[in-house]
């Protein structure tokens, strides 16, 4: 953490590291690349998750469970090529299998009930990925077309309120309570209509799911942040 962080108030500390919390947790549900494999062997990743929960003022217990999950995956630094084959393996059976993933990254797709499935009509053109691309565009933050991914992925979710609670954190420093009243609606009505109805649930499922250390790790900071901030 850097000193210009420290010397910020109580109030702008906490949003900045939800930020942070939201962006890391994002990082993390996105295909591996090899600076996430990088940084779950040498260590760097779980420090980062631990000073983010320390920041958030967590559970000590499970802060210190979170620490030992992670620690548990320093290695040799040169294995980082076939560690991230490994981590896109157990990535792709997760959430990516042509066939059957172990769990939805998508809201439309965790929460989908096939009994209530309406014949002819497409699940990634469902009402939660169009109201999450609303939320978007409301808020001035544009989907990258080219991806064609539905905008209720949940890095996607979560990344969208890392952008939300940084914009929050410049206006408490400028003291603008025009922007800090909208943002406050935005980051509410955000949260009732998407994160509340699978957010926690979504890392709980990932948590029993999960065979690779990594993703075990991941699911605990999830479900260890989201416990006290959402």
């Amino acid at each position: 953490m850097s000193n210009f962080i420290k010397e910020l108030p109580d109030e702008v500390m906490n949003v900045l590291a939800i930020s942070d919390f939201y962006q890391l947790l994002s990082i993390s549900l996105r295909l591996p690349d090899n600076d996430l494999a990088k940084g779950m062997l040498d260590g760097s990743y779980g420090q980062d998750a631990v000073n983010i929960l320390e920041e958030l003022h967590c559970n000590e217990e499970e802060i210190a469970q979170v620490k030992k999950l992670f620690e548990q995956l320093a290695t040799d630094k040169d294995k980082v090529t076939p560690y991230l084959i490994e981590m896109r393996r157990e990535y792709t059976r997760l959430f990516d299998d042509p066939k059957k993933p172990a769990l939805g990254i998508y809201e439309t797709v965790f929460l989908h009930n096939p009994e209530e499935e309406k014949e002819g009509v497409m699940l990634f053109m469902s009402p939660a990925a169009l109201d999450a691309e609303r939320c978007y565009k409301e808020a001035g933050v544009g989907l990258v077309k080219e991806t064609a991914e539905p905008a209720d992925h949940m890095a996607t979710e979560l990344e969208f309120m890392m952008y939300l609670y940084g914009k929050k954190g410049q206006a408490l420093q400028k003291g603008n309570e025009e922007e800090l009243d909208l943002l406050k609606k935005q980051i509410n009505e955000f949260k009732e209509l998407h994160l509340h109805k699978w957010a926690l649930d979504f890392f709980k499922k990932l948590q029993s799911e999960a065979k690779l250390l990594p993703y075990q790790g991941i699911a605990q900071l999830g479900i260890v942040g989201l416990e006290k901030i959402l």
